[in-house]
Order: structure tokens, then C-alpha cells, then sequence
């Protein structure tokens, strides 16, 4: 792990995972508490905020991401809160100390959310060709006057796409596959268990999801979680979204049969049918998704207080977005960092930076020993932080530590280097570095 420090991507890639915890677990905090406030809303208000919500918490992993990156290919770390530079003597802070305490653990920390993300994507890989291999090739084709059903519900919903129906084998319960070209696995026993009317009004709840979109909604959905598999906050972010959105298509079957105790029976009918339950895949929008009783109790005894969403109503997402903007800048400020200089303070201000990413110019020959530390034994480590121009030539140099005996001899040894001029943002600046300097006696 020793060249991870010379990986730029890898560094930052690293303190993003970190700075993700806290990010989600804000936004989750802040999600939950709309989501209750919301909690008489319409399902449709309620899968938004919780989508938003998860939106926000990749969208705050990937911004990170991007900040921490360097700039200007110059190899220099971006300038902002996130990488404030840490004194190597003291008033460095919790925040400091904790960038000490993590900075050794971030190659293995990346290494095993590489590792977990790519067991993700195998599995939603296989997960994929299981879905469109064995399950849709061994599908056949609906009965006409079934095809003709759906394609009669079909326009009704105003889907213009074609909409095929297959019965499998494979499948417990009927989903949805496909964006473009959707199709409706039905469950080859629904036919001969369920009345014809349960049958129609769970077609009209895949057909609902088809009209959103829920299929794509799902795989970006999907990708969010294997991307931040390790977080607790997207997943119950993504539990709770899929449990709205079954919610907003069992309205709309509802809404097109007129009788919830129908739709209700045909839920609880095709839950049976699953004996012993198998595992469809999540990928694929299914009629059973949610809490199944949950659903049912909802139908037969729907809350009074529902109502539709109302402009006023998106004013919760704004406060979500909002709040979250103001803990980042909050925890801004509890790292001790100040407020972002100004453009006369930026061309002025030297960047501070470690040694490893100034490039060496020319190095004098080492100094000779100073006769007066040498004649008292005298040894020590001298740190002396250096002071550049935007020309890469010494402009200060001063003793930070070390034997008072040898301090005269290090800054004057540190006035003699040259370095490559630092750039940031492709201009020369100002920069500012510590060299250590050892001093021993043979």
C-alpha cells in the first residue's frame, strides 16, 4: 500500500467513502423526519422525498469525490474543508488528530469497498441474465383474449409501447421487464387460480408501473445501493421507496377496478400461490413488492387523512436539501476551517502542501557539521518550514523545531534549494512546506 499516497484518485476516493457515513446518516435523519411529517400524504409525495432523498446521499458521495480531486493536473490536492492541511506540531484539532488516526486505514478501506462493490455488480449481473435468460426464454405466450386484455388496459393507461404478456414457470409473481419493450411475466397458475377480474386488476398494477417508468427507476435504484452497499441509510432508503412505490400502483389498480376488497382478495389469492416461496429477483418490479399485509390493511381500511400532494407540500424536499447544505457547512466550521479567502488573499496566501508533492528543483550539497554542535556532541532533527514563491526560489525559510546549536545551519541549507513552481488551477502561487532535516555525528 505504500505508492496509495502517490494515487490521487485512490486518496480521494478514500476520503469520500469516509465523509459518506456521516453525509448519509444526516440526510437519512433529515429523510425520516419528512417522511413522517409526510406520513398522511399521498404514496406518490412520499416516494419522491424518499428517492430525492437517496439522490442527495450519491449525489454528496460523488460531489465529495470530485472536490477532493486533484486540480489542474499538478497533482495538488483541491483546496476547501475537506483536505485542510494538518500542522505537523500541534493545533491540528479533533479534526486533525482524527485525519492522523484514519489516513493509514484508507488503502484498506477502499480496497474492501472495491471488493464489496464488485460482488454487488456480480450479483446484479446474474441477477440480470437469470431475468433474461432462463426466466423470459422458457416464458410462453399469453392466451389471445389475455393479450388482448392487456393491450385493451393498455391504452386505457395510456402506455403507447407495446406490452407483451408471457406466462412462466419461473417466476411466484407477476413483474415487469423491460423500459422500451416491456413485458409481463404472469405466473402460469394465476390463470387457473385466479378469477378473471383479480387477474385484470393486477395487470393493472404492472401496466402502472410500466407507465412510470418503475423498471429503469429500479436498475439506477439498484446501482445507488451497490455503489453504497455498506451504508444503512440507503438501504432502508431503498426499502422505503420500493414500499412506496407499490403503494402508488395499487391506487392506480384500484382507482381502475373500483373495488379495493377485489384488489385486496387478488393480492392475498397470488400470495398463496407462492408455496414454498422462491426469491424473485428485486430487479424486476413485482406485484407482492412491500409488506403485503401492510398493503392489504391499507386498501380495506384507508386513512381518511390522505390526500393528494399540494405545492406546499414540496417545501419538505427544499428543507431536506437545505438542512443537508447546512450540516456540511456546519461540520465545516467544527473542522476549524476559515472562511473561503478572498482573491487577493488566494494570490498572496502560500498553499500549504507536504514535500512529497513539490518537485525538486536542484538540492545543494549537504552543509558541514557546525563546529560548535560538533565539538558538544550535539545531535538532533532540525524542521524547518520553507517558503516558496510562484517561481519556485526560497523567499523564507524558518526553524520550526530542533537543537537551537543547528537551526542556523538548516535555514541556511533550506535557502539553497530550488523547486518547480507550484500550480494551482494552472496558475504559479505562493506555496509552503516543512523540510526535516537529521543531523548526526559518525
Amino acid at each position: 500500500m505504500s505508492t496509495f499516497a502517490s494515487l490521487p484518485f485512490l486518496h480521494a476516493l478514500g476520503w469520500a467513502l469516509c465523509h459518506s457515513l456521516w453525509q448519509g446518516a444526516a440526510i437519512g435523519l433529515l429523510a425520516k423526519l419528512c417522511l413522517h411529517t409526510a406520513r398522511h400524504r399521498a404514496p406518490e409525495f412520499r416516494y419522491r422525498l424518499a428517492a430525492g432523498a437517496l439522490a442527495l446521499v450519491v449525489l454528496a458521495f460523488a460531489g465529495t469525490l470530485v472536490w477532493l480531486l486533484p486540480r489542474g493536473g499538478d497533482g495538488l490536492p483541491a483546496e476547501g474543508f475537506l483536505v485542510a492541511p494538518i500542522p505537523e506540531s500541534g493545533g491540528a484539532g479533533w479534526w486533525g488528530r482524527l485525519r492522523l488516526l484514519a489516513t493509514p486505514w484508507l488503502p484498506w478501506l477502499t480496497l474492501a469497498w472495491g471488493t464489496g462493490l464488485g460482488l454487488r455488480l456480480l450479483k446484479v449481473g446474474g441477477g440480470l441474465a437469470w431475468l433474461y435468460g432462463p426466466c423470459l426464454g422458457a416464458a410462453d405466450p399469453a392466451p389471445p383474449e389475455w393479450q388482448g386484455r392487456v393491450d385493451r388496459l393498455r391504452r386505457e393507461a395510456g402506455i403507447r409501447p407495446p406490452v407483451r404478456l408471457r406466462l412462466s414457470w419461473e417466476v411466484d409473481s407477476l413483474l415487469v421487464l423491460g423500459w422500451l419493450k416491456p413485458v409481463i411475466l404472469l405466473p402460469a397458475g394465476a390463470l387457473l387460480v385466479l378469477p378473471p377480474e383479480s387477474l385484470e386488476a393486477l395487470l393493472v398494477h404492472e401496466l402502472a408501473h410500466i407507465r412510470r417508468g418503475d423498471f429503469l427507476a429500479n436498475l439506477v435504484q439498484t446501482l445507488a445501493e451497490s455503489i453504497l452497499f455498506y451504508h444503512p441509510a440507503v438501504w432502508w432508503l431503498s426499502r422505503r421507496i420500493r414500499q412506496e412505490r407499490e403503494l402508488c400502483c395499487d391506487d392506480a389498480a384500484v382507482q381502475a377496478c373500483g373495488d379495493p376488497i377485489l384488489y385486496a382478495s387478488a393480492l392475498l389469492a397470488l400470495e398463496e400461490l407462492r408455496i414454498p416461496p422462491t426469491s424473485t429477483s428485486d430487479l424486476a418490479p413485482a406485484a407482492r413488492g412491500g409488506h403485503l399485509m401492510s398493503r392489504i390493511q391499507r386498501l380495506l381500511r384507508p386513512r381518511s387523512t390522505d390526500s393528494v400532494a399540494t405545492p406546499a407540500d414540496f417545501l419538505l424536499p427544499t428543507a431536506l436539501v437545505a438542512a443537508a447544505l447546512a450540516t456540511t457547512v456546519l461540520s465545516a466550521s467544527a473542522a476549524g476551517t476559515p472562511p473561503p479567502p478572498t482573491r487577493a488573499a488566494e494570490a498572496s496566501a502560500p498553499v500549504d502542501l507536504d514535500l512529497k508533492q513539490v518537485r525538486i528543483r536542484r538540492q545543494p550539497e549537504a552543509p558541514a557539521y557546525p563546529p560548535e554542535a560538533k565539538a558538544q556532541r550535539i545531535q538532533g532533527t532540525v524542521v524547518v518550514v520553507v517558503t516558496i514563491g510562484p517561481d519556485g526560489k526560497v523567499t523564507d525559510a524558518l526553524a520550526e523545531s530542533g537543537p537551537e546549536e543547528l537551526r542556523a545551519c538548516a535555514v541556511a541549507y533550506a535557502r539553497g534549494w530550488e523547486f518547480e513552481p507550484v500550480k494551482v488551477k494552472g496558475k504559479p502561487v505562493a506555496a509552503r512546506f516543512k523540510l526535516t532535516m537529521p543531523f548526526r555525528l559518525r
